[in-house]
This record gives C-alpha cells, structure tokens and sequence, in this order.
C-alpha cells in the first residue's frame, strides 16, 4: 500500500513539474494553482525516500516563507519515522477556526496529530470505520486523530478531553 501511495504521489509531482511557459514576472511560482519546481522536488524527494535530497532542494527555496519551510522539514521527518501521512483534501477541515481543530497548519500542529497515531494510543473504530487515536498532554489538552485507508482525515485539540464513546462517534 505505502508503494503504490509512493508511486502515485511520484505521478502527481510529476505531472506538477512539466514544462509549462510563464510571463517573466511570475516565473518561479509554476503557473496559476499548482507547485513550483522547487515543491515539487521535495515532494518527489520524499515520496522516493531521499530525504537528504529533499532537504537539500529545501534550502533552495528562497520564495518560501518561513513557516513553510518548516511544514516542509516536517513532512521531511515525518516521512523518515514512518508516520502517517495526512490527506491533503483533509487539511482544510483539521486546520480551521473551530473549536476541537487546530487554527493554524503549522509543523508543530503536525507533528502533535502525527505523533499521536501509534498503538498506545489507539482507541478503537469509529462508527464509520475509522481509526481513532488520542492521547493527553502535559497541560491536559486531548490530541484526536481519525485514520482511514492509511491517511490522516481527521484531528484536533480538545481543551477538555472527550470520553472515548464521544471519540467513537
């Protein structure tokens, strides 16, 4: 299954990366809606499991702010330990201004929903089959996590925890 996501995911960067012709003064952004040349390499890098390569084609992206950036190494990372990866369709509604959710995408955000998904803190299957984990952190905050066909649909913070039949639903 991680193959053919990995081949799959190879295809689509490729697709992203063809030729494509840009006025001058946006070259570097790769066209309207879709990845530069530089995100797609990363993208392509970690798919195939070259992550020093990935990191490598990271310090070349001058046009990335920051935060990104540091999206970007985490994905890197993430990749490397085997985590789950997220459903890029999905992201939308785990990072949203809405109690139970993240606010902000950031690394950080990531990594807590990522690193949440393991055996230890697996809860059980949601009524529509997903795989539900969580866990409490030092401060009391509950981490949820929704897992269908090996991808990341859903997760969030709660700032007083649920019970695990509210989890389930």
């Amino acid at each position: 299954m991680r193959r053919w996501m990995s081949v799959v995911l190879v295809a689509v960067v490729m697709t992203a990366c063809h030729p494509r012709y840009v006025p001058l003064d946006e070259r570097g952004v790769g066209g309207s809606g879709s990845l530069d040349s530089i995100r797609a390499r990363v993208l392509a890098c970690i798919a195939a499991r070259n992550y020093d390569q990935a990191r490598e084609y990271l310090k070349l992206a001058a046009d990335m702010s920051e935060e990104e950036q540091a999206r970007f190494e985490q994905m890197i990372s993430a990749a490397e330990r085997n985590l789950v990866p997220f459903l890029e369709k999905a992201l939308p509604h785990i990072f949203r201004q809405r109690a139970g959710h993240f606010a902000q995408d950031t690394a950080a955000a990531r990594e807590l929903i990522q690193a949440t998904v393991t055996e230890a803190n697996f809860v059980g299957l949601s009524s529509k089959g997903s795989q539900v984990y969580a866990r409490l952190l030092d401060a009391g905050a509950q981490i949820w996590v929704h897992v269908y066909n090996g991808t990341i649909r859903d997760g969030g913070r709660n700032d007083v925890p649920w019970s695990v039949a509210e989890l389930l639903q």
